[in-house]
């Protein structure tokens, strides 16, 4: 389980969560906030109306002949009545326009006057008035003409339901976004209106309202006959989905795709996401041909996978780009180790202070010498504020970027927020909220035979200093960890694609089909489970890759919360500190004393006695006598059994001294492994307990080779596999030490931590409290 890296980390700048905060009062709304509350009420009102006129006529038209178009007057009035209900609240100011994140998705037909209300009217227009047709269109087949006689009933209960259901998501979707601009508790991301409890229930009341209709007033020949959809549908239940889906999509559909959808446009917002050439959202610097802030150099070509996304290429800042064949090792059991993290992770630091010799300190610090760290700690009470920081060591303002990582108020970076309260009250106002930064997509991972889903997020900035010349790196990256309930043993996390559509939407690829009457395979990329289930996701770096044996997990793919954790989110899961993270050596030696019954005492640590029992200094010459765990609470130093130390029996088992003449019984002996050859400082068991896992799905644990071998039980494992004995992991019995290696861009950071306490089943699989340890290979980008 990799606990110290629980994550599959991904770039800052590209990844955040947004919980909403509850104001003690509800806000008051500005000026160009009324604009788009207007601008949702007029377009609700646009293709509602529009639509009834649309329908009359074209219902009349197929039962007698007597509507070959509709109105032109009523068409005119429908037209008019939804621009002019923007001319007065959206007559606003180019700055007021951007304030609140216009021109969006829409385009500025004269970049060179400046976005006006006209041109905001012209936009919505046409998209609103682009989309009217599409729903009548899937409404109406163009070949199908009447008279109709009976089939008519039909065609208008297909038409009142299509538009029904157009109307219902709009209005939904539009009263949570309303509430969230008024500063009301809502508790849900803008991003997640329609996932929100009374959201979703609503839709889906129209949803059973449509399928009720048209079971009522169609029969499945009718629907034949009609060409109910696109592509035409051959029943009822067929024809709700084909609406559903064609309409969704374009009403709010998943917020990384383009082309932007009804919501996008009204909201002016684009979830997000960098790459749609507009900068519409505070974390943009820039964002293609609009990079006033640095003229041509916005970052980058590839948006918005570029390493500088949307951030201007002028400011000294330095990515971290992490790489999967990382080493990680958690807990004292010793059944987490040599994990791997998903390629392409990593996080932004913004640079400050470089002299001639490359040093440069990394993250927020503070304006005056000696520019201290100005990140607030994760023990400081929310609202804590970086200047205050600075203030009380006279040392001026924090310098801090939107690139920082720690928990912070959407609309004001200076002020820390809770990221353990969903509803902090410290981020007040319409559109603030408690950001918090994702430090990776879910990560799979199985300790023991028992597979769970990891997220992790950064609980402070990332602070530190960097030698741009030596390639040398020393940061404080602190992080909390929270472990969720896996789905299955076989699918701990959603993934993003390579699921089974039906049932209990298990794993599957070319090579491993679904099940009988659990199929088909979707191969295409969307989430299978989940808050965001059924939508588009990212796999590839830096928002998703493939784990091993468990499938591609992707940062738009996040466990539901309501599904149940080992750890309890409210107060944040594990908190891993890793202090520092490092191209040189980090070292941790054993002190405090162990909890469990004949690990209690203390044992000498180097010189000629190493591991003898002793109670002073004076019995370990060479030497220092103290206890024998890493960690706070610790149980034992590890899971190793009984040997001999020394003497003729050395290396054997033992039950007693008795059995170890010229040396003495080690109750958890544990010796450098010198056959591991991808890390350093990896130890086993001396006498290890009995361990037995599959040969090439090495995270199942098996009694014979025939439990290794593909069925139900083990989906993914392949014919062939044995069953083999493995040598129970553990750290070193002094010191536990792991070397980074420096270098330009390419180099190796290590870190050795204590992941606290848990949970009971987590604990006991994994080994916690206990020590932790890193090796990180990674690539540097610098710019500028």
């Amino acid at each position: 389980m990799t606990i110290g890296r629980i994550r599959a980390s991904v770039l800052v700048a590209a990844l955040t969560v947004a919980v909403l905060s509850v104001p003690s009062a509800h806000a008051a709304v500005t000026k160009p906030q009324k604009c788009t509350l207007a601008i949702a009420k007029a377009s609700l009102k646009f293709v509602s109306g529009k639509l009834k006129i649309l329908q009359k006529c074209r219902n009349a038209q197929l039962t007698d002949g007597s509507c070959p178009t509709p109105s032109v007057t009523a068409i005119t009035k429908v037209n008019d009545k939804f621009t002019g209900a923007l001319t007065k609240p959206c007559g606003l100011t180019l700055a007021e326009l951007q304030g609140i994140g216009f021109p969006g998705p829409c385009t500025d037909p004269n970049p060179g006057d400046g976005f006006t209300t006209a041109d905001l009217q012209a936009c919505l227009f046409a998209v609103h008035d682009a989309f009217v047709t599409l729903a009548f269109d899937i409404a109406y087949d163009p070949t199908v003409t009447g008279p109709l006689g009976d089939d008519i009933k039909c065609q208008a209960e297909v038409a009142k339901q299509t538009f029904g259901y157009s109307t219902c998501v709009l209005k939904n979707i539009q009263k949570c976004r309303d509430a969230i601009l008024k500063g009301k508790a809502l508790g849900v991301a803008p991003d997640f209106c329609a996932t929100n409890g009374k959201t979703s229930a609503a839709i889906t009341k129209c949803i059973d309202k449509m399928t009720d209709g048209l079971g009522k007033k169609c029969n499945t020949t009718q629907i034949g006959t009609l060409k109910v959809c696109n592509p035409d549908q051959p029943d009822v239940a067929s024809s709700v989905s084909c609406v559903i889906d064609a309409l969704t999509v374009k009403i709010d559909g998943p917020e990384i795709i383009v082309p932007p959808d009804l919501i996008d446009y009204q909201y002016a917002v684009r979830g997000g996401l960098c790459g749609d050439l507009v900068v519409n959202n505070l974390n943009e610097e820039c964002d293609g041909p609009d990079d006033s802030a640095c003229p041509g150099q916005c970052g980058t070509a590839e948006v918005p996978d570029g390493l500088f996304a949307c951030l201007c290429k002028t400011k000294p800042r330095m990515v971290t780009f992490e790489h999967a064949n990382a080493d990680t090792d958690n807990g004292f059991r010793g059944l987490s180790v040599d994990g791997d993290v998903v390629e392409g992770g990593g996080y932004i630091v913004d640079l400050y202070d470089c002299d001639m010799t490359g040093l440069c300190n990394a993250g927020p610090h503070c304006s005056l010498s000696p520019f201290s760290s100005c990140a607030v700690p994760k023990e400081s009470p929310s609202g804590t504020t970086s200047d205050s920081i600075c203030d009380d060591l006279g040392e001026g303002v924090c310098r801090k970027e939107r690139t920082a990582t720690g928990p912070h108020c959407f609309q004001d970076i200076n002020v820390k927020c809770d990221e353990k309260n969903p509803n902090d009250p410290v981020c007040t106002g319409p559109g603030n909220f408690c950001q918090t930064s994702f430090h990776g997509a879910p990560v799979a991972a199985a300790a023991g035979g028992i597979a769970v889903c990891n997220v992790s997020t950064f609980t402070e900035d990332v602070v530190g200093t960097v030698n741009l010349t030596l390639g040398t790196s020393s940061l404080k990256v602190r992080q909390a960890a929270v472990t969720y309930q896996p789905l299955s043993q076989s699918k701990p996390c959603p993934v993003c694609g390579g699921f089974c559509d039906g049932g209990a939407r298990d794993r599957c690829d070319a090579t491993h089909p679904c099940a009988p009457g659990m199929g088909p395979c979707i191969e295409e990329a969307v989430c299978s489970d989940g808050l965001r289930k059924n939508k588009a996701c990212r796999r590839t770096p830096p928002f998703g890759g493939e784990i091993p044996f468990f499938g591609t997990t992707s940062v738009d793919c996040l466990p539901d919360p309501a599904g149940g954790t080992f750890t309890d989110q409210i107060t944040g899961g594990l908190d891993i500190n890793s202090n520092p993270r490092t191209t040189g050596t980090a070292s941790m030696t054993r002190g405090p004393n162990c909890t469990q019954t004949g690990y209690q005492n203390k044992t000498c640590m180097g010189g000629t006695s190493a591991n003898r029992p002793c109670t002073v200094a004076s019995e370990c010459p060479g030497g220092t006598c103290t206890g024998q765990c890493y960690c706070t609470n610790q149980v034992r130093p590890n899971d190793c059994g009984r040997a001999c130390v020394d003497g003729a029996n050395d290396a054997t088992p033992c039950t007693d001294d008795t059995d170890c003449p010229g040396g003495f019984c080690h109750p958890g002996d544990c010796r450098l492994d010198p056959g591991d050859m991808d890390s350093n400082q990896e130890a086993v068991c001396t006498n290890s307990p009995p361990d037995r896992f599959c040969s090439l799905t090495t995270y199942k644990t098996c009694n014979s080779a025939a439990e290794c071998q593909p069925s139900v039980a083990c989906p993914f494992c392949q014919v062939g596999e044995t069953c083999d004995n493995k040598l129970r992991a553990c750290f070193a019995t002094d010191e536990i030490i792991r070397i980074g290696s420096p270098g330009n861009p390419d180099r190796e950071t290590v870190a050795v931590y204590c992941v606290p306490k848990n949970n009971g089943a987590i604990d006991l699989s994994a080994g916690f409290p206990g020590p932790g340890a890193l090796i990180q290979r990674e690539t540097v980008y610098v710019v500028p």
